[in-house]
């Protein structure tokens, strides 16, 4: 092997440690957890070229939970889209024991083209543990999910894909929408939430029409004082989860524990003070 080959193959392997496009083995069912983080980057005024500081202290945590076999940060990953900011994400990633997954925020895709390169298909699917992990690129076309990406979600999602829990992660909100529940949230930057989407018309019926529970995740929250930081709301077979850090005080990450009966419950870890302060994310609930 000559030292270019090696090198690319080093390369390409750092690339499916921290990213999902890469060819895997399902595992088995059984009892397990991952993280989901949002907002990864932090706050908006910081100047770290990548994760938020409060967030790399919790890696330790992280690496000793060995119930937690993944990651996956749920958009705004870096505040600039460059070079410098994806080299530092990676080399920070690779001090945990996990893979971790990306889910693109407006802020990853502001330089698509490098975004692709170096991490290939902005939406994707995989299944672990008789479940299905959904992720979709909400950058596309202004928060709706259309197009090439509509026919992947309503393929993935038809009677014959078999999966006990499906979990679906975008970075925005794409559920939100005023006179309604969600207009309780504060997004993070209301002037950036189009006047509507196509969530209701199109994709709610889809998952409504899926056999099974649907988590839908989104990381856009908790990036300044102003915005909400957690968000739950349940809906028949559909969950919405909304979180985020970058305020410096309500900063967290959510631990999604599946057991062995399928059943899925959430902690919420806090990255400053007591890891346990913020209680159960049902408490969280829209009314």
């Amino acid at each position: 092997m000559t030292i270019k080959s090696f090198l690319l193959l080093c390369l390409f392997s750092t690339l499916c440690f921290v990213h999902s496009s890469c060819t895997r083995t399902a595992k088995v069912s059984g009892n397990y957890a991952f993280f989901v983080a949002g907002h990864a980057y932090g706050a908006p005024r910081s100047d770290n070229p990548g994760l938020h500081p409060p967030f790399l202290d919790k890696f330790d945590i992280i690496n000793k939970d060995t119930v937690i076999k993944f990651g996956i940060l749920t958009g705004d990953i870096v505040r600039t889209s460059s070079i410098e900011s994806w080299d530092s994400v990676d080399a920070q990633l690779r001090k945990l024991h996990i893979p971790v997954y990306f889910c693109p925020g407006n802020h990853d895709t502001y330089n698509r083209i490098l975004y692709e390169s170096r991490y290939g298909n902005p939406y994707y699917s995989f299944k672990d543990y008789d479940d299905l992990f959904v992720v979709l690129d909400g950058n596309i076309n202004r928060w709706n999910i259309s197009g090439k990406q509509l026919e992947f979600l309503t393929h993935l999602l038809s009677h014959k894909n078999k999966a006990h829990n499906v979990f679906i992660f975008v970075h925005q909100l794409v559920w939100w929408k005023k006179q309604s529940v969600f207009e309780q949230v504060n997004l993070n930057w209301p002037p950036y939430t189009p006047d509507s989407t196509n969530y209701w018309s199109t994709i709610e019926p889809i998952l409504k029409d899926f056999k099974g529970n649907v988590f839908l995740f989104a990381g856009d929250l908790g990036a300044n004082h102003q915005s909400s930081s957690l968000m739950y709301y349940r809906d028949g077979n559909i969950t919405y989860i909304g979180s985020g850090m970058g305020d410096n005080k309500r900063d967290h990450f959510i631990k999604v524990i599946v057991n062995q009966d399928k059943e899925v419950k959430f902690e919420i870890i806090a990255l400053q003070g007591d890891p346990n302060k913020f209680g159960k994310l049902e408490s969280y609930s829209l009314k």
